[in-house]
């Protein structure tokens, strides 16, 4: 194992790796992962991570999916891909709902940062819920959710403007009894 650079007080989040130390932006595009590096600037080191301990199993949980690929609902508006044209940093910061019988066919994909072929023609790449619906089947999950989420990723380092988002998916999945959240990040 590599140094736990953030034990450092002389280390900045987004400086480049120390020797031994794994790149977290290794996989990305070089424009991309140059734009990161040089303009997101981390704030202090989180410690106090809210959690909330497992109360059932998970053969009796509701599950939801949530993700940052830009899906749509075929029939839904789609996610703000003009304005990202326009301004590549941006993401749409809204929310939207899926169906728990989503499929390949149902959906539209609103992203200009993924290929989105990928994901057409396999959901479970970035939006699990028919992988969810056979481990129902199968007893492994309790139940899948009757909503799922997906928002656009790329919101740069500035996350309070998708806060909103943020609080009425929360509100939805309190509302829909989930007991579970899987969180898809792409």
């Amino acid at each position: 194992m590599g140094n736990v650079p953030s034990h450092s007080p002389d280390y900045a989040w987004g400086d480049p790796p120390n020797p031994g130390e794994c790149d977290p932006y290794i996989f990305l595009e070089e424009a991309i992962h140059k734009l990161i590096r040089n303009n997101v600037k981390y704030g202090a080191l989180v410690t106090d991570i809210p959690w909330s301990n497992v109360n059932k199993p998970l053969n009796e949980s509701s599950i939801s999916v949530v993700s940052t690929v830009g899906l749509s609902m075929a029939n839904d508006e789609p996610f703000d891909m003009e304005t990202e044209r326009k301004r590549p940093t941006w993401g749409d910061p809204s929310w939207r709902r899926l169906d728990r019988d989503v499929t390949e066919e149902s959906i539209a994909a609103n992203h200009l940062h993924i290929e989105t072929s990928y994901l057409l023609e396999d959901l479970d790449v970035c939006f699990p819920v028919p992988l969810l619906r056979r481990l129902q089947r199968e007893k492994v999950v309790g139940n899948v959710a009757p909503n799922h989420y997906s928002i656009m990723g790329f919101q740069g380092s500035d996350l309070r403007r998708i806060k909103p988002s943020c609080v009425a998916i929360a509100d939805a999945m309190v509302n829909d009894d989930v007991d579970l959240a899987l969180l898809v990040p792409v």
